[in-house]
């Protein structure tokens, strides 16, 4: 049963693949390669700004680390769904929150 999930996620993965042109593997080391690189870039952000110095520069790290998947599927991608463009906005969107919040309370406590 399991080995019979894994083959179909396996051809699915490399159907999906050939028919839109992106790399899943490509995809996940991005994805989740740059996750410990994008927290050490909000840390130095947020220590740019306890600090005074410049906030640019670990702003725009941070940004290219978030979107460096998202980026890829685009440039890459062929003929993809008008649902996956939502599905990335929708992603973005929870994730720059998300890490606005973070950014304020490392400010908040700059603060203090």
């Amino acid at each position: 049963m399991l080995q019979s999930l894994i083959d179909w996620i396996s051809m699915t993965t490399v159907i999906l693949s050939e028919q839109y042109g992106v790399n899943p593997v490509i995809f996940g080391l991005l994805y989740f390669g740059t996750m410990p690189l994008f927290a050490l870039s909000v840390a130095w952000w947020i220590r740019s700004f306890r600090r005074g110095e410049s906030p640019f520069l670990p702003a725009a790290v941070t940004g290219v680390l978030f979107i460096s998947a998202y980026l890829y599927v685009l440039v890459a991608g062929r003929n993809l769904p008008v649902w996956v463009y939502f599905f990335m906005a929708a992603m973005l969107t929870l994730g720059v929150l998300s890490t606005w919040k973070q950014l304020k309370k490392g400010r908040a406590s700059a603060q203090t």
